[in-house]
């Protein structure tokens, strides 16, 4: 499975939230459909959310959280679908990521 980002990240961010800080994701965004995916991935949507706004694209082979996208069925009408998607900022090369900042992100607050 391959991700073509269209352009270097200027930023990651890593964010509290319960998602990202039980998979360790550390994320890098994009606009939607502004990185190519080839190759199989899997899904997923968490059941355990009253109103869930994204899937969570793993890798089929290894299980790797890869990628998230937002659901076409946008639950927030009091809030615009933004145009983003996000991308497993761990999946850089470990020496171009460590001259990144890090933005810390307090979504558990959320």
């Amino acid at each position: 499975m391959t991700l073509t980002l269209p352009q270097p990240p200027d930023e990651i961010s890593e964010c509290n939230c319960s998602l990202c800080a039980k998979t360790g994701f550390r994320g890098i965004y994009y606009r939607a459909g502004e990185v190519s995916v080839r190759g199989a991935v899997a899904p997923y949507v968490r059941a355990d959310l009253d109103r869930p706004c994204l899937t969570q694209w793993r890798c089929a082979a290894c299980g790797v959280a890869t990628h998230w996208t937002l659901l076409d069925a946008w639950p927030y009408e009091d809030s615009p679908r933004p145009d983003r998607m996000g991308v497993n900022g761990r999946l850089l090369d470990p020496a171009f990521a460590a001259t990144l900042p890090v933005r810390q992100v307090d979504g558990a607050s959320w």
